[in-house]
């Protein structure tokens, strides 16, 4: 993945979680932890081709 997709995404997943915590604790909380195991998940596909 290149650089720049990679900054989007996390930056994607930062706002949604910001925005999210203003609404429900649990929800951002449980937002975040999905974002980081989607990035893993695709960093480590990639990683693997």
């Amino acid at each position: 993945m290149r650089a720049n997709t990679e900054s989007t995404m996390a930056v994607i997943a930062a706002f949604l979680v910001l925005f999210t915590a203003m609404l429900d604790p649990r929800v951002s909380s449980a937002l975040a932890v999905i974002a980081l195991l989607v990035f893993a998940v695709m960093s480590a596909r990639i990683i693997r081709r």
